[in-house]
């Protein structure tokens, strides 16, 4: 039995991190021109630093370029844009295995997990990008808590090691605090000692913010779609959320006979609600903040419709096949990268060619090409070759 287990998780992470790996292979020998080079070249000028707070407190930027950091500076690439497949393959199987814990189907719960690699959105400047992680950590997160929460399980360990995660990665970690709070108010008196644990770090990772991160937001962002906006950027801002909305009216009815899977799928849509509106305040529309709404509320619908078959199979039948196709669609026309991800030179190949022209006395230090094509570093010395 455990033998099986195991292979289902390491099956269930390789069909996800292949999934990763073809939507990004274009991509996969680039720096990405946003959060760029700098913060990798920060790591070997100045050594090993885990935390940055700007914009605010993370972990996440950090970690992955110091992993980086210790590879020779020609896999540099390869390495930041594998290292961040890891991270959503992972995010995408504690997905599944809550799915499958919850409701004992596995083919739906891998289907769970697989939202979340090919939610559309990402194509733009999420997939292998090691400063957009904590996306699809959060997506893990709400889903484990929420799942603790609806079932009535509260597990200490798994609920503390999701809010922990988002805390040091996403400063949308205190929305965390919404089931918790749901729990505490609802559940008995023995669960309340595991929520008020689990809530600490995102409490603490606000307090944190808010004395000693940099700013309270982005200061450059758009708060209006503009005039040729096109179906990605429309699409991306308001059908997660207006999927959230519909699936809460449905996931309300009848709430006090609800089975635990309807509360489940409720929670998932008040998040995404929350997450979109605390998104759009902090950064306005980016496509960044599409990731884990759309994966969030698709999850979501994926467990209503689980709850609605064991009443009324036929009709499930018919609204997931409709479903299906609406979701299949963008996922379909917005499945590989975008040229933001693709467009430079590749990595390696730029070190070599700068490899040869410092060891001709050609040059004494260059600047190479991001991911978009137009970004260049910032002077790299010909000693760090």
């Amino acid at each position: 039995m455990r033998n099986a287990r195991v292979v289902t998780c390491l099956g269930g992470f390789a069909a996800y991190f292949i999934v990763l790996l073809a939507r990004g292979w274009n991509g996969l020998d680039q720096i990405p021109s946003d959060p760029g080079y700098e913060y990798i070249k920060n790591q070997t000028d100045s050594g090993i630093s885990l935390l940055d707070t700007t914009p605010y407190a993370h972990f996440d930027i950090p970690l992955v370029a110091a992993v980086a950091s210790f590879v020779p500076i020609d896999f540099r690439g390869w390495v930041v844009t594998l290292v961040s497949s890891f991270i959503w393959s992972a995010s995408a199987l504690v997905v599944f295995k809550v799915l499958q814990h919850t409701t004992a189907l596995r083919v739906r719960s891998f289907i769970g997990g697989l939202l979340l690699v090919t939610t559309p959105w990402a194509a733009q400047s999420a997939i292998g990008n090691y400063g957009n992680i904590r996306w699809p950590i959060l997506v893990a997160a709400v889903t484990v808590i929420s799942a603790e929460i609806s079932h009535k399980e509260t597990r200490v360990l798994p609920m503390t090691l999701a809010s922990v995660a988002t805390t040091v990665s996403n400063p949308l970690a205190p929305l965390l605090l919404i089931p918790l709070i749901i729990g505490v108010l609802t559940l008995t008196r023995e669960h309340r000692k595991h929520l008020l644990i689990a809530a600490t770090p995102p409490l603490v990772g606000l307090i944190a913010n808010l004395l000693i991160a940099d700013s309270p937001g982005y200061s450059s962002k758009v708060t209006a779609f503009w005039s040729d906006a096109g179906l990605f950027w429309i699409s991306g801002q308001l059908f997660p959320v207006s999927m959230a909305a519909a699936g809460m009216a449905f996931a309300t009815q009848k709430l006090r006979e609800a089975r635990p899977q309807r509360i489940f799928a409720l929670y998932l849509f008040i998040i995404v609600v929350f997450i979109v509106v605390a998104s759009y305040q902090l950064g306005g529309i980016a496509d960044r903040y599409f990731v884990a709404p759309s994966a969030l509320a698709s999850i979501g619908v994926l467990i209503l419709l689980n709850d609605f078959h064991v009443r009324r199979s036929w009709a499930t039948k018919i609204v997931s096949a409709l479903l299906t196709l609406v979701l299949m669609v963008p996922t379909v026309h917005w499945f590989f990268v975008f040229p933001y991800l693709r467009s430079g030179p590749s990595w390696s190949m730029q070190i070599k060619l700068a490899r040869q022209q410092c060891s001709n006395g050609v040059i004494d230090s260059f600047r190479l090409i991001t991911s978009d094509g137009q970004t260049m570093t910032d002077p790299i010395s010909c000693r760090e070759l």
